[in-house]
Formats: C-alpha cells, sequence, structure tokens
C-alpha cells in the first residue's frame, strides 16, 4: 500500500509540474500589441528608446487596421517603456492648418488595457502626439 501512495504521489507531481509549464508558456504566448485604427500622417513605436515599428498611411488614411506585435520586442526586458508617437507631415498647400489623428488600442497580457483616440490641427512637420507606458504596469 505505501508503494502505491508513493507511485501516486509522483504521478500527480509530475501532472503538477506539467501543468504549470503549459501554463507560464501560455502567460509569455499573450498577445502584447497595439492596433491601429487610424494614422494621419504616420506612427511610431519606441521600447526603451529605440524605434522597432513605423507606418505611414497613404493620403492620410489607413487602407485596414494594423496590428504591431510587441511581443518580440519586450521578451525578456523588465518593465520596458513602450512609447507611441504621431508626426504630422507638412502641409505645403494648407492655409490654416492641416489635421491629424490617431486611434489605437493596446493589448498587454491577451487583454484590451487602453484605448486612444486623438485628434488636432498643426501646419506640420513635427511630432503632434506621444504616449509612454512602462509595460507591466498599465
Amino acid at each position: 500500500m505505501n508503494n502505491f501512495i508513493q507511485k501516486s504521489l509522483y504521478i500527480a507531481i509530475f501532472f503538477f509540474g506539467i501543468n504549470t509549464a503549459s501554463q507560464a508558456q501560455a502567460q509569455t504566448d499573450l498577445k502584447n500589441s497595439i492596433l491601429f485604427l487610424a494614422i494621419d500622417d504616420w506612427a511610431e513605436v519606441y521600447i526603451n528608446g529605440e524605434m522597432v515599428f513605423n507606418k505611414m498611411a497613404s493620403s492620410g488614411h489607413l487602407a485596414s487596421e494594423v496590428e504591431f506585435d510587441l511581443n518580440p520586442f519586450i521578451k525578456g526586458k523588465q518593465d520596458p517603456i513602450v512609447e507611441i508617437r504621431l508626426i504630422n507631415a507638412v502641409c505645403a498647400t494648407c492655409e490654416a492648418g492641416n489635421g491629424w489623428i490617431i486611434e489605437f488600442e493596446v493589448f498587454q497580457n491577451g487583454e484590451s488595457v487602453d484605448y486612444i483616440i486623438e485628434e488636432g490641427d498643426s501646419m506640420g512637420g513635427d511630432t503632434v502626439f506621444t504616449i509612454s507606458y512602462e509595460w507591466g504596469y498599465i
């Protein structure tokens, strides 16, 4: 009987270990991304000050949503800073202003943690919107 209990205990520990390992793997595979819904004129994403993504909209409009996967860039980093910038291009023919918009959703560990829509007007040629996230503390 004692041998049966010992074998049962080993089996239980083995399956617990497999379950724990698969849950840890699933946690690292969860979606960490930025889903861009609107960009006018171009967006850039920086991780710890290094540009890792940029996207320009054709004529100020995205043809479709653009999702940027952060996982390869944040993997192994302790609390990385993720910064999103929008640059409004110069409009040589604009007399009064040059409208801009950015709309995006932020996903951390598979959950939507922020949704932003900002718009404004400027003559262009500079950064018109910036937001930073300390990843892991959103």
